[in-house]
């Protein structure tokens, strides 16, 4: 794929924009400590509430983005910190959930659950209001719940970080600058620490192999955890086995094997305040084919399977960049997925509904919508019908793209283009 220079030189224009728009607001915040919120999502198909369990504060830079408001309308959830005095917006990011996924399947229909969630942002100076929001199914958001955070309050509790083995993979430590990306051991015992930052260096330098990251490599920050486990590998039902693992992961999530996930949310996030990180990866002892990956949430992948860096790209793909599922007919457990009447917010899937707002900018004039699959348009940027697991009525731009299948040879020009964006909002300053 010819690497498009000219689109990192527009972004990194408007993302800086934004950066001295947002100087003022950066200085109501002490970017050394970071926020973190854990609540508890309840709920079935048809309500939801939520309810916080904590706010804590700890010691450690905040990773994320120095732009304090997110360009990107993604993610089923959204959260502010607004000025209780003016009503200014100071901060917002968007973010997914487990409990979103397993709120589509047919358990939830006539069953109530409950799921960890954490959010994190840089700690205010000033006292705020956290408002948090849930995306209804035509595409509205609703307030979820709403709390004071006052700095320094007794209810705000101190965290004190683990100090576990942590190995730097790839990139410098100025993680206000870059995209920093943490992998967390899972399922390893603590002998078993080599062969995990082994296995790190082996996938991230997969990763690093592959756009848009090989090209934007130089604005990015890998790091490493050995958290040890008590045993090996994660918990695997359908062939009763049971591990007893620091983040309780497990193969069968929703009934579907593969689909390798965890819930303990606030104990992945214990974990990961020992070093900055803008994405976490959970990575598993196992050499199982699994996986999974959420919004603004985490991504996990197995270590040891010939498919795992594939697998790795793959759910970077929905944790980071908020892609979508490009495959259709597949053993998935989800209903009523997307919704036709509106256009989905993942950014690589159309119901052509409000397409202007897609990749239409990305589609050649000569090119028919939607694009019917054949030969000539095998690499070509399109209308595809088929994504988001239904056959019709939801399309794809790319006859075959990384979001669809393992054998796929990258991303296609509509995801790369996402990744990008995402990766330049992170690190918009360096590497120019």
């Amino acid at each position: 794929m010819r690497w498009n220079f000219r689109l990192i030189s527009g972004v990194v224009v408007v993302l800086c924009y934004f950066a001295s728009f947002a100087q003022a607001q950066n200085e109501l915040f002490d970017w050394d400590r970071t926020l973190r919120v854990d609540f508890v999502l309840v709920g079935n198909l048809h309500y939801q509430n939520a309810y916080v369990s904590k706010i804590t504060t700890f010691d450690g830079v905040f990773a994320g983005s120095n732009q304090m408001i997110s360009p990107f309308d993604y993610g089923e959830y959204r959260y502010f910190l607004i000025a209780p005095e003016k009503g200014d917006t100071l901060f917002k990011r968007g973010f997914s959930t487990l409990f979103e996924e397993w709120r589509t399947i047919d358990e939830a229909r006539d069953k109530e659950r409950a799921f960890q969630q954490s959010i994190e942002m840089p700690m205010p100076l000033i006292p705020v209001k956290l408002v948090v929001e849930s995306r209804l199914r035509n595409g509205k958001f609703v307030g979820l719940f709403q709390d004071e955070v006052v700095p320094d309050e007794l209810s705000v509790v101190r965290f004190q970080p683990f100090d576990f083995p942590i190995k730097m993979i790839h990139g410098s430590n100025d993680s206000q600058q870059n995209f920093d990306v943490l992998f967390l051991a899972e399922g390893y015992q603590a002998n078993e620490a080599d062969l995990f930052f082994d296995q790190v260096e082996d996938l991230s330098g997969q990763l690093l192999a592959t756009e848009p990251y090989q090209s934007l490599k130089d604005r990015m920050a890998i790091r490493a955890i050995a958290a040890p486990s008590v045993q090996s590998g994660p918990d695997d039902p359908r062939s009763d086995e049971w591990r007893n693992t620091i983040m309780e992961s497990t193969f069968n999530t929703f009934g579907v094997d593969r689909y390798l996930e965890t819930e303990a949310t606030w104990k992945v996030y214990d974990l990961a305040a020992q070093a900055p990180h803008d994405h976490i990866i959970v990575l598993v002892n196992s050499d199982k084919y699994g996986g999974g990956g959420i919004y603004n949430h985490f991504s996990v992948v197995t270590a040891g399977h010939r498919n795992s860096g594939t697998v790795l790209i793959h759910e970077l793909g929905h944790g980071f960049g908020g892609l979508g599922d490009e495959y259709f007919g597949a053993d998935v457990s989800y209903n009523d997925f997307i919704n036709p009447e509106i256009e989905p917010w993942q950014p690589n899937l159309t119901t052509l509904v409000d397409f202007d707002r897609k990749w239409k900018h990305l589609v050649a004039k000569d090119v028919p919508v939607p694009t019917p699959i054949r030969p000539m348009y095998k690499n070509t940027t399109g209308v595809f019908e088929g994504g988001g697991y239904v056959r019709k009525g939801v399309y794809r731009p790319a006859i075959n793209c990384r979001m669809r299948t393992n054998e796929a040879a990258g991303f296609c020009e509509v995801c790369t283009e996402v990744l990008t964006r995402k990766i330049l909002f992170h690190a918009p300053g360096r590497g120019d």
